[in-house]
């Protein structure tokens, strides 16, 4: 099997995992609740989770962080699953299987949305909801709203950690195009075998090429080091390790093992 890299994204006009989108709003949300995450079986059919900057060093200890996307829409991403329609951490029960669970699935199902004609500024997005999700309704758990439609100190907490991570993926989207600029990506492809025979293989993975690397101008190496950027390619680089771990949770959900 030969599976293309999903681009981390939804369709084109919906957020990864989202069914509906609705601008949140006090009057018509006035007393919806957000319930207590029981599972995470929205993600069970995606094999990419995109992620923000500042999450590399800890999602690199876990899983592929690879590069997705083209042009303005390269960014980073964490690969979960050898098969684009299989997320490999998300269990029989929907629970999460990994340590570090990235921050967009902890943003669900929340996002900011930018509004028609917006420009490109923080001031320019609105919070937008997933209004089909079962987290959310009228009936139990956190109100996101008071009885005066002021928003709850719940509400707010979800707001800044939806800004930060904004700010994030947005510094990561800046460090992706950056490095492919300097002409450091390649493209590889990740395959599997397992001991009943069965072949996985994932096509069109963009990775920091070590020799382009090593090959840069002093210039361009010390900007990168300024940023603090190389060292999150070596985080990079050190994540791809982790492409056993994916074949060992294949094998495990095979009911097989790798093949040696």
């Amino acid at each position: 099997m030969n599976e293309p890299l999903p681009a981390a994204s939804g369709s084109a006009t919906l957020p990864l995992f989202f069914k509906r989108l609705e601008a949140l709003d006090s009057e018509r949300h006035r007393r919806l609740r957000r319930r207590s995450r029981e599972d995470y079986r929205f993600a069970a059919a995606s094999n990419a989770i995109p992620i923000g900057f500042s999450e590399l060093p800890k999602a690199s200890q876990e899983y592929p962080i690879v590069f997705a996307g083209d042009g303005d829409s390269l960014h980073l991403a964490a690969l979960v699953g050898l098969t684009a329609s299989s997320n490999l951490f998300v269990g029989a029960d929907g629970q999460w299987q990994g340590r570090y669970v990235p921050a967009y699935l902890r943003c669900h199902p929340f996002t900011l949305a930018r509004g028609p004609g917006a420009l490109d500024s923080a001031s320019s997005y609105i919070v937008a909801i997933d209004s089909l999700s079962p987290e959310l309704d009228e009936s139990a758990g956190m109100p996101l709203f008071s009885e005066r439609g002021e928003r709850t100190a719940q509400l707010n907490q979800i707001v800044e950690f939806l800004q930060h991570y904004e700010a994030q993926v947005d510094l990561g989207r800046r460090f992706a195009q950056r490095v492919g600029e300097l002409g450091l990506l390649v493209s590889v492809n990740a395959e599997a075998r397992l001991r009943n025979g069965r072949q996985f293989a994932l096509s069109g993975l963009r990775v920091v090429e070590r020799g382009a690397l090593r090959a840069l101008p002093v210039e361009a190496r010390m900007e990168l080091y300024d940023k603090e950027w190389l060292e999150m390619i070596y985080h990079h680089f050190a994540s791809l390790q982790s492409f056993s771990n994916l074949v060992d949770r294949l094998a495990l959900r095979e009911g097989t093992g790798a093949a040696a």
